[in-house]
């Protein structure tokens, strides 16, 4: 199945305009002639003006975005990959299986950290990341599911008392779950093919016109404009990637709000 990525690009637009005027004269003369009771009067005489002159300079065309559409599916995924690696943040929202668990999540990360909600069958979870440190919240359920009776189950809700756990990225119990709140540890894995990539045809995807790279075990749709990824699908899991370089990384909570995970035994 092919991993996933995302990207930001910029386009230069320019405009010239120029325009000059031509110079443009008048005189008048008068003269009288010999005294006398009545003077003569010389007619008054006017040089022609000079029409104004307007130079028109040819419009230089602007650029627009080009469609990646017509490069062969190798030229789209490198594109992808660099463009995956250039992002700043990203929001990725859907579904997917590790062998049998299945994972509901929506999170947005940024190079430095990220935070969102994680579900499982176990129950849910909402998950913060800054660097390497990671701050879990469980829900009850979670923990109901952890332990061998309801009473323990209790005894550590009432212990935490609804605070944020914090532990760390190589914690070997809760550290897989901070991967996906961190786009250093998850997103920026590059998208690799497990097959022989194909191009399909174009669509629109989440409302994005885009292309789709298969390879067999699933297929990635990206954006041809910008050659983002939109879309990740295998089977009946799916991820979206949406509002690139729109998310800012979170703050730690408030000490008051946290216990640390080794006061749980994590």
């Amino acid at each position: 199945m092919l991993k996933n990525r995302s990207a930001v690009g910029a386009i230069a637009l320019m405009a010239f305009v120029a325009g000059c005027g031509g110079p443009k004269a008048a005189n008048d003369d008068a003269l009288e002639s010999t005294p006398t009771p009545t003077p003569a009067a010389t007619p008054t005489s006017t040089a022609p003006t000079t029409p104004t002159a307007v130079l028109e300079k040819p419009s230089i065309p602007v650029p627009t975005e080009q469609s990646i559409a017509g490069l062969s599916a190798a030229k789209i995924l490198t594109k992808t990959q660099a463009a995956a690696k250039a992002a700043t943040s990203v929001r990725m929202k859907g579904a997917v299986s590790d062998g049998k668990e299945r994972m509901v999540l929506d999170v947005r990360v940024t190079k430095t950290g990220g935070q969102g909600s994680i579900t499982t069958s176990d129950g849910g979870m909402s998950v913060m990341v800054i660097g390497k440190t990671a701050y879990l919240k469980m829900s009850n359920k979670f923990w109901q599911s952890q332990t061998k009776s309801k009473a323990e189950a209790d005894a550590i809700v009432g212990l935490i008392a609804g605070r944020w756990i914090r532990t760390t990225m190589s914690d070997k119990d809760l550290g897989n779950f901070a991967l996906f709140a961190s786009k250093a540890e998850f997103f920026d894995t590059l998208f690799e093919p497990s097959g022989t990539l194909k191009k399909t045809a174009p669509k629109t995807v989440d409302g994005v016109p885009s292309i789709g790279l298969g390879d067999g075990d699933g297929t990635l749709w990206v954006d041809t404009a910008t050659a983002r990824p939109v879309r990740l699908e295998s089977g009946t899991d799916a991820l979206s990637f949406s509002e690139y370089n729109q998310v800012t990384t979170p703050k730690a909570p408030p000490a008051t709000q946290v216990i640390d995970g080794k006061a749980l035994g994590m």
